[in-house]
């Protein structure tokens, strides 16, 4: 099965010179945690995502202002993606390895087509619930680093 049969088509998008209010104001009204970053309104090339969770540790842990941080300071630029001729299995070994949920599908000039994430992926029933499993177990284990340093602040408790 190919990515463009379960993928999320023309996904909302934002640019770097949002700024972080707009860009959670979008993934709240959107119902999403994920937001392609493109170039600008008239250039949907992809150059970067933003998740909740950047949001969360680059402008709330940090104690940042989210209406004088803009997008291009919490995104991570060059994003892992795939392209809507991609077979699912690999976009799913492509997440795996990378250790996202959510991958941009973008095209042959690079510009957002959709966005693929492991619920997709789960529930148009393109791969085995048992191979999602297995990915998202990959996709949660801690880095060794973050192992590392959860142990020091345990330890200096």
């Amino acid at each position: 099965m190919k990515v463009d049969e379960v993928m999320t088509k023309n996904p909302a998008c934002c640019w770097p010179s949002h700024s972080a209010v707009t860009a959670a104001t979008m993934m709240q009204s959107r119902d999403t945690g994920v937001l392609p970053v493109i170039q600008d309104r008239f250039t949907p090339t992809l150059v970067g995502v933003v998740t909740d969770r950047d949001l969360c540790l680059h402008v709330v842990a940090g104690s940042r202002d989210p209406a004088h941080i803009w997008v291009s300071e919490c995104m991570t630029a060059e994003p892992v993606c795939c392209t809507a001729e991609d077979d699912v299995i690999d976009a799913l070994e492509r997440m795996k390895k990378h250790r996202v949920r959510r991958l941009p599908v973008v095209n042959e000039k690079h510009e957002v087509v959709g966005i693929l994430a492991l619920s997709d992926l789960l529930r148009k029933s393109a791969i085995s619930t048992d191979e999602v499993a297995a990915a998202i177990e990959r996709i949660c284990q801690p880095r060794q680093d973050t192992r590392e340093s959860m142990r020091d602040i345990v330890t200096a408790a």
